[in-house]
């Protein structure tokens, strides 16, 4: 019974470390025109680095590569699937860097070695050479997503020729309005009988690539004012956000009397005070030209009537402009 279950152990973990064993991925020396030796070893390097990082193939080592193609230049599929049979690996990457006037085109194809389909064929353009380790960064992403490579842009890795592209893909700084509703949770005149107030959100904002600073003038039942930093989790399109905030809030409170001797001793209060907000929702559209954001805050404001409200917006927003002189 005990050599058994020994060996129905034995087998699950071969097959666990079957199912679980890396593909090998071989990535040839990259070839082409008008590019220096040392700037393709250089790329073929960051490639090879960016790939490894990602942590889904084992690469195989530059020595055999070498090895089995000897004094050739694969340039075509069938060629790169040999080498894949030769050094053991399923699947080869080959491709090269060409220059065309001011530009450099870093041509790619992912070759499946057993049926020797081209599994990807895709190219990326860079207008200056200090670009190529962003190129190696999106190509690498690629290659191990086996997705077009227009599909695997992050704020940080657009090239110079993507944002000529989208004419503003590379700006950070965005204005827009949002609109929504201020849910008052303690002060604001009874707020028992007033569930909600509609807002007007006038907002500008400046993203780096986990960080924003966002400034904001505000309808909200009163004049609201402030600025705030934000923490951006992704540097995809969509990202999630979390931040807070300070600021002014003039808040508009309606105050009646029942006499005229009421109001002669009515007591003075502020309507206004300094603004703290929590804040935290959605970034969406980081890469384009324009923005939609939707926020939810916990506003706190600082006067005599201690006013404390949830407020939710959705906005949109344009790249390129500025707001209130500030960004």
């Amino acid at each position: 019974m005990r050599i058994t279950i020994l060996a129905i152990a034995l087998i699950l973990l071969s097959c666990q470390q079957i199912c679980w064993a890396q593909e090998r991925l071989a990535v040839l020396p990259l070839s082409g025109i008008g590019v220096d030796a040392s700037t393709q070893e250089t790329v073929h390097q960051l490639l090879v680095s960016e790939i490894t990082q990602l942590n889904k193939y084992q690469i195989v080592s530059e020595n055999d590569v070498l090895s089995a193609m000897g004094d050739r230049t694969c340039a075509d599929a069938a060629c790169a699937a040999e080498i894949g049979t030769m050094t053991g690996a399923s699947k080869v990457v080959y491709g090269s860097l060409n220059r065309l006037g001011e530009k450099i085109i870093f041509q790619y194809h992912l070759i499946d070695v057993s049926s020797g389909e081209t599994l990807l064929s895709d190219d990326l353009t860079a207008l200056q050479v200090e670009e190529l380790d962003q190129v190696a960064k999106r190509v690498a992403a690629s290659i191990v997503q086996q997705k077009p490579v227009e599909k695997t842009i992050e704020v940080g890795t657009v090239t110079e020729k993507e944002s000529q592209e989208s004419k503003e893909r590379k700006a950070n700084s965005s204005w827009g309005i949002g609109f929504g509703y201020l849910y008052p949770q303690d002060g604001y005149d009874n707020y028992d009988n007033k569930d909600r107030f509609f807002v007007w959100d006038f907002r500008s904002i400046f993203e780096m690539r986990h960080i924003a600073v966002d400034a904001l003038l505000g309808i909200r039942n009163g004049i609201a004012l402030n600025v705030g930093c934000l923490y951006l989790v992704s540097n995809k399109d969509f990202s999630p956000y979390v931040g807070a905030g300070v600021g002014f809030h003039a808040v508009s409170h309606e105050t009646t009397y029942a006499s005229p001797a009421a109001y002669d001793n009515r007591e003075d209060k502020a309507d206004d005070g300094f603004e703290i907000l929590l804040k935290g929702g959605m970034l969406a559209f980081r890469t384009y030209d324009f923005r939609v954001v939707a926020t939810v805050e916990y506003s706190m404001t600082f006067n005599d009537y201690d006013d404390r409200a949830i407020v939710l917006t959705i906005g949109v927003m344009r790249s390129g402009s500025r707001v209130f002189g500030i960004f």
